[in-house]
This record gives C-alpha cells, sequence and structure tokens, in this order.
C-alpha cells in the first residue's frame, strides 16, 4: 500500500512500479493495467496514470494506443549507451568534488570503503558473496562522491542512467551470481579497485582535471568489459531477457 505523506501519490506509485521493474519482477513486455496497479497500491486510477507518465519520460515503460503502458525491453546498445552518459556526468561529480574537496566525513568514508574493497578483490576467496559485497561497496563510492557534489540535478541524471532492468538492481548490483561470474569477474573488480584508488588520490591532490579524465576512462572501461562479455551471458541477441 502506498503511504499518503510519501510526496505526491503519483510519485510514490511511480516509485513502486520503477523498484519492481528494476529488479525484475515486472518482466520487458509486460502490460501495467491501471486498475490492477491502483488495487495493488490502494490507490485510485489518477495518481497511476500520474506514474506511468512519468516512468514514461524516464523511458522505463512505453505506450502505444493499441497495448497501453508496458515495461520497454533494453538492449546491448541502451546500456552501452547508458554508460557512455555516465562516463561524463560521473566525471563532472569528480570535477565538482576535486575543485571544492571532500569533506573530512567524506573522506572517513571513502577511506573505510577503499579498505574493504581492497580485502575483497584481494581475498583468497572469491565467490558470489563476495562479488556481491563488491557491488554494494561499488554502489557507496560512486553514490559518496555524486553526493558530495552537492548538485541535485546532476545526481538526478545520472540515478536515471543507472537503472537497466534485469542487469542493475536499485542499488546497481548484478541481478544474479550467473550474470557476476559472466559479466564481472575478479580481475574485473580488481581492476575496478585500481581506478577507485586512483580517482581517490586524484580527488584528494584537488586535481581537477585528472580525477575527472580518471572516472570517465573508469566508466568506459567498465563499458567495453560489459560489451566484451554481454554474448557470453545473453547468447544470441542483442536484447537482454530472463
Amino acid at each position: 500500500m502506498i503511504e499518503p505523506d510519501t510526496g505526491t501519490r503519483g510519485e510514490a506509485v511511480a516509485a513502486w512500479i520503477r523498484e519492481r521493474i528494476v529488479n525484475g519482477a515486472l518482466l520487458p513486455g509486460a502490460h501495467l493495467q491501471e486498475q490492477a496497479i491502483g488495487n495493488l497500491t490502494g490507490t485510485s486510477r489518477t495518481p497511476v496514470r500520474e506514474a506511468l507518465k512519468l516512468l514514461q519520460r524516464e523511458q522505463l515503460v512505453i505506450y502505444s494506443p493499441n497495448r497501453g503502458y508496458v515495461v520497454r525491453r533494453f538492449s546491448l546498445k541502451d546500456i552501452l549507451d547508458a554508460f557512455d552518459v555516465r562516463a561524463t556526468l560521473e566525471g563532472m561529480v569528480c570535477r565538482l568534488v576535486a575543485e571544492k574537496g571532500l569533506s573530512a566525513e567524506a573522506d572517513a568514508r571513502l577511506t573505510e570503503i577503499m579498505s574493504e574493497m581492497h580485502a575483497v578483490a584481494f581475498g583468497t576467496i572469491w565467490g558470489e558473496r563476495e562479488s556481491f559485497r563488491w557491488f554494494d561497496l561499488n554502489f557507496l563510492f560512486h553514490r559518496l562522491l555524486i553526493e558530495q557534489a552537492d548538485n541535485p540535478m546532476l545526481g538526478g541524471v545520472i540515478i536515471q542512467t543507472q537503472r537497466l532492468p534485469l542487469i542493475f538492481d536499485t542499488n546497481q548490483r548484478l541481478q544474479s551470481a550467473s550474470q557476476v561470474s559472466r559479466l564481472f569477474g575478479e580481475a574485473d573488480t580488481q581492476r575496478s579497485y585500481r581506478d577507485h584508488l586512483a580517482i581517490v588520490a586524484a580527488i584528494r591532490a584537488r586535481d581537477v582535471d585528472g580525477s575527472e579524465q580518471l572516472m570517465r576512462k573508469h566508466i568506459l572501461s567498465s563499458r567495453e568489459t560489459m560489451q566484451r562479455n554481454f554474448s557470453k551471458a545473453y547468447p544470441g541477441g542483442q536484447t537482454y531477457d530472463p
């Protein structure tokens, strides 16, 4: 049920639907029926319509006169395009953070995150538990820098580019162990850790250009990894379905 004090009802319903799309409960091609969603969320059709229009603007759903709203199918190109946009925008995040410097609290938190990242990436065991912990830490790392940039509009656009249903969940973690093993392996994680280390060093040195370039390179390296391994995880197609 939707709580009445959680923003507008339309925004709350949109959040309810969005979470289910991104986490795979609502699959690509699923028809989104206003009455059914209203019953499940305890709302009338008006906020449901508002929610669906919002999600259409976010490109998570598409509308056609014959079928109404359906969950959008994402292709490999969509994924790669999102990485391209993220590279530019998160590079800008690092530029902003390097310009004004990290807060003492954020600096200390980065030290903690990086320490645990190293333990996970270079530990003696690499399995499902470690890989999922890595993605949790990676989410915290990127989100902390976005928060430090203190630009809500920039952060909002970045979050939208991170919504890739059936690949990453709402915390930017791959949806299943099989995806982890096929899309990002232990060596990829270690490369990512080294990237993070260089990015943090550049930010602490107040190297505006360097930190921006390092983040761009980091995200584009992840893009290359995704492109290289996509056919292994989803053989025979340019779209990903379960």
